[in-house]
């Protein structure tokens, strides 16, 4: 399993072999090899990304992106912003770096396949999202998403 990090903000100290921990033992629990590159940005930077490569001009939470590889294995770019998990975390008196973890799982499962573009992929992505979160030792977080 090869995981890189690339930390490109400076509004949060990322604790990269947490990231990699977490991201390890889900992907065993999951039974799957990976190859991943994982980039902490700040709001900004995810705009632009957002803008680029999905035309919205819009910040984000998380984007992943897929790219081709050997059948059974998790092959992508996940890009996080961490200033969108300061915010929220700071609004909902929760755990930063539970936030920066759940958008990493969430980009993730979004390449292994998961959607969350309606109400019902949405409630099974989010089931997944608590069910890794509690294996990992995370809090659960609370439905936000407009969806659910």
């Amino acid at each position: 399993m090869i995981v890189e990090i690339a930390n490109l903000q400076n509004h949060y100290e990322i604790k990269k072999d947490q990231v990699k921990k977490a991201i390890r033992e889900f992907l065993k629990r999951e039974g799957r090899d990976a190859k991943l590159s994982i980039a902490f940005v700040d709001n900004n930077e995810i705009k632009k990304v957002h803008q680029r490569f999905l035309s919205s001009d819009e910040i984000t939470d998380v984007i992943s992106f897929p790219l081709g590889g050997e059948s059974g294995s998790v092959n992508g770019e996940v890009v996080v912003s961490v200033e969108t998990a300061l915010e929220v975390a700071n609004s909902k008196q929760s755990s930063v770096e539970g936030e920066i973890i759940l958008y990493v799982i969430h980009g993730i499962l979004h390449l292994l396949g998961f959607d969350d573009n309606n109400r019902i992929n949405s409630r099974i992505m989010h089931k997944k999202e608590v069910e890794v979160l509690s294996f990992l030792g995370y809090r659960v977080p609370e439905i936000e998403d407009g969806f659910l």
